[in-house]
């Protein structure tokens, strides 16, 4: 005898359900998976706004030429300290050494220019060879301006204020053999401003992918000073970076993955 306030289901109804369950189940799974869109890791290689680096000395583990590029506390945008080139010789340098597969980079940090005429260059190398100028970004500062050498002439790119600090981001295409450059205030404006697009390389690249950025002299009568360096793969910026006390980007988070026996 049944009970009438609590029928008993039958097998064939609970199968049905749980059937039923399952499917449902099955679709949203299957849905989500193709509708979540798919995250890409990205790899910071350099981030450091020089804090724990000497005071006149060059960065530690950096390519360096010379001895008028160092880490000084005399002009400063975050923190206590920022990169100085101060001046030297033709093809003195100080550079990073990166490794990676992506042809993108992205090369982000504050300048300030102290001084008239000439400043350094900023040389993004495809070169298994730091001291290799060509194959890659060249671009420096002169005269109230930023500029780049394609291989056979100068050509301006922007004005650029000496004497104010400002934020800088360079995205180089190694397999186009160009960049892209963009400039701000601060580095909320320099990512939300429109690019100066499809910049050539100083010939084309040598290599599928960057090996080196490099802060480099050559007849260069005006300081530059750079803080809080950040070089990343890609093109499209970090969603959220580290930040120290003091506003300042930390020191060498991220591996420098490469080193050079070159001096």
């Amino acid at each position: 005898m049944h009970n009438k306030l609590f029928p008993i289901k039958s097998s064939s109804n609970i199968d049905t359900n749980i059937y039923f369950s399952l499917i449902v189940l099955f679709t949203l799974g299957l849905c989500s998976l193709i509708f979540t869109p798919t995250v890409v890791a990205q790899d910071i290689l350099l981030q450091t706004g020089f804090e724990d680096f000497t005071v006149g000395s060059p960065p530690t583990d950096w390519e360096i030429r010379g001895n008028q590029i160092n880490v000084t506390d005399d002009t400063v945008k975050t923190g206590d300290k920022s990169l100085g080139i101060l001046g030297g010789a033709n093809d003195d340098r100080c550079g990073v050494a990166i490794e990676t597969e992506n042809p993108i980079i992205s090369v982000e940090f504050w300048v300030f220019i102290k001084g008239s005429g000439r400043s350094f260059n900023l040389k993004v190398v495809s070169d298994d060879n730091v001291a290799v100028n060509d194959g890659g970004v060249y671009m420096n500062w002169n005269e109230n301006a930023v500029r780049l050498y394609n291989g056979s002439a100068w050509v301006a790119i922007d004005n650029f204020p000496f004497g104010s600090w400002r934020y800088v981001r360079v995205v180089a295409d190694v397999s186009k053999s160009e960049f892209d450059y963009y400039v701000g205030k601060d580095r909320d404006e320099t990512l939300l401003a429109e690019p100066i697009s499809g910049l050539a390389f100083r010939k084309p690249a040598t290599n599928p992918a960057a090996q080196w950025v490099v802060f480099h002299v050559y007849s260069s009568v005006a300081q530059g000073f750079v803080d809080d360096l950040l070089i990343y793969e890609g093109a499209d910026p970090p969603v959220s970076t580290p930040v120290e006390s003091k506003d300042k980007l930390t020191t060498y988070w991220g591996q420098v993955k490469k080193q050079s026996s070159l001096r």
